[in-house]
């Protein structure tokens, strides 16, 4: 339902109830502000999440008079039909053939891509998709042409009266009543996937199923302000017959900046399953918010001039992605999940350096996700746990992140193993999202004793397989330890967890010892103040917590330093010598 947030005539401000709890709010919300931008002389025009509603905030210039006449998106030809008088009209057969030869194209082998010459070249360049494309095939596969086809013609054709209807409802609007237009339109899932199906009564009073009665529930221009967004903001992705149809939720937004950064993100192809395509979204969005605000951008991107994040977080710009899910019948689609992943919102950009360290966050974890193979059980399961990471928000979100780098660390030594390389996460960056989401949990990881225990398990895990993995003298590898340490710190009470750690600190000053013996090269002990620090922290805070924390910190891999010289000599950096020399 719309609404002004005011009585006046002289409105500033709109409102879009979400009546519906689904991207069909978003939709009708961006398709307003692309509707009320046409009218505002270049001002800035904001979408802002209320919570119960989005507010469109339009400038004092708004001339709505000055609205266009025309439809506000294409007009989708099926079949031949006489489109003459029709302004903007996508041939689908025709750019289907375009877009196949293209794909088949850039499918074949390097060497005849290399070998192309100018008219082949030529005839690619004309053959690429439109950038519209995505939307385009998404809306004829889930059914949704028809009805914006049918308001298509009926706005060509009532142009001149088309001010009078549109001015019309918004005013019936304003004073919260239906706006009565009657523009032909009907409920499909792509627009309201919630009301698209049980409308309909199954067989009540001798009617039937094709009875139209869920077309009584229907708002033309509401429909219309759907059509209209789902073309600013609607991100369709295709995996095998099902449509995956992402929509960025917008949280305080000019419609500009929205439109742009979401046409960006709508390009940027994006290879795995539905969840990796979930959590790719989401980082990539977050960057791209980044790179392209006015404090924060660089020289390979644009400056978006009402692009502003200085004291925000891309969350605090954009709060998240609305994911539904449509699922091949056969015949036809079916909605068979709707969710929201969160956009990252660790932190807050205060200077350029913050900016640069959140984009060297995202760019680990888009690695890290990105190694995951989709094809592998185990794995699928670490990308569902990264995605609610994703999907919870704040302090929340921090124990299930934990818990996915606990998992992801024992992978990296079992890929390791089978010769396997996978990117690892930093301590730095994992102390930063630490600090900004859980204070508590910071002052446990900088303790001394949590530093020099979790430094012996790294040793003896990650670390000692990397040295394997090279070729280089390595250690013991403890391959169950964390596991272990993992099962030890579920258990009731916190002395198996303490027992557990205990007899391994025991193991690995021995083996220190026992190198020391053959003249080789270990690494420090873990001292006995350390250890009782270490100690002293599970009875205050509990295994339950320090277990999986200390865990899924030495799985991180300390950064590298920058001089060249201690690059080229990584592995004695970290030899017991250098440690007790520092």
């Amino acid at each position: 339902m719309l609404e002004h947030a005011a009585q006046s005539a002289n409105v500033k401000n709109y409102t879009i109830v979400r009546a519906t709890g689904t991207h069909g709010d978003i939709f009708a919300a961006a398709g307003l502000a692309d509707l009320l931008e046409k009218a505002s002389h270049d001002g800035e025009v904001r979408i802002v999440d209320r919570g119960y509603a989005f507010e469109i905030s339009t400038p004092d210039n708004l001339a709505l008079d000055q609205i266009p006449s025309d439809p506000g998106y294409p007009y989708i030809k099926t079949e031949n039909e006489d489109t003459s008088q029709f302004p903007n009209v996508v041939d689908y057969k025709a750019e289907s053939g375009k877009a196949k030869r293209y794909n088949e194209y850039q499918s074949s082998s390097s060497k005849k891509r290399k070998n192309a010459g100018p008219e082949i070249q030529e005839q690619l360049r004309q053959d690429e998709p439109r950038p519209d494309w995505p939307l385009i095939q998404a809306l004829k596969k889930l059914q949704g042409f028809k009805t914006t086809n049918g308001v298509y013609r009926y706005i060509v054709k009532r142009r001149k009266e088309l001010f009078l209807e549109v001015k019309g409802a918004l005013n019936s609007l304003a004073n919260f009543s239906p706006s009565g237009l009657k523009w032909g339109a009907s409920l499909v899932q792509l627009f309201t996937p919630n009301a698209a199906k049980g409308y309909a009564r199954l067989k009540p009073d001798s009617t039937d199923r094709n009875d139209d009665s869920k077309e009584k529930w229907i708002d033309s221009f509401i429909e219309w302000l759907r059509y209209r967004g789902y073309f600013v903001v609607a991100c369709p992705r295709f995996h095998k017959k099902d449509v995956r149809l992402l929509c960025p939720m917008p949280k305080d937004i000019e419609i500009n900046a929205f439109r742009e950064v979401v046409g960006e993100l709508r390009q940027i192809r994006i290879v795995g399953g539905p969840t990796k395509v979930d959590i790719h979204a989401a980082l990539k969005l977050a960057e791209l918010l980044i790179r392209h605000s006015k404090e924060f951008y660089d020289k390979q991107t644009p400056c978006l001039p009402f692009l502003s994040l200085l004291n925000k977080s891309p969350a605090d710009v954009i709060s998240g992605i609305s994911v539904t899910n449509y699922q091949s019948m056969g015949q036809a689609n079916a909605v068979t999940a709707i969710f929201t992943v969160a956009l990252p919102g660790w932190f807050k950009l205060t200077k350029p350096d913050d900016a640069q360290v959140f984009l060297n966050i995202l760019d680990e974890h888009w690695r890290c996700v990105s190694s995951l193979n989709d094809d592998h059980s185990d794995e699928v399961a670490l990308l569902v746990e990264y995605r609610r990471f994703l999907e919870a928000r704040g302090s929340h979100s921090l124990p299930i992140f934990v818990d996915f780098m606990c998992r992801y660390g024992a992978l990296v030594l079992r890929a390791r193993e089978q010769g396997r390389k996978l990117p690892q996460f930093t301590t730095t960056n994992f102390e930063r999202l630490v600090m900004n989401n859980e204070p508590k949990w910071h002052q446990i990881v900088q303790d001394p004793g949590f530093q020099a225990v979790a430094r012996a398990i790294r040793n003896a895990t990650v670390k000692a397989q990397w040295l394997k993995a090279n070729n280089r003298d390595h250690r013991e590898i403890h391959y169950d330890l964390i596991p272990e340490l993992l099962r030890k710190s579920a258990l009731p009470g916190n002395e198996f967890f303490i027992q557990a750690l205990s007899n391994f600190i025991c193991s690995y000053n021995r083996e220190n010892a026992r190198l020391r013996e053959l003249k080789k090269p270990a690494h420090r002990d873990v001292t006995t103040e350390e250890l009782e620090a270490m100690i002293k922290l599970i009875e205050d805070d509990g295994a339950a917590t320090v277990g999986p924390l200390l865990c899924a910190y030495a799985t991180c891999r300390e950064p590298k330093e920058k001089d060249p010289e201690l690059e080229a000599r990584e592995v004695e950096s970290e030899t017991p010598e250098a440690e007790e020399e520092e």
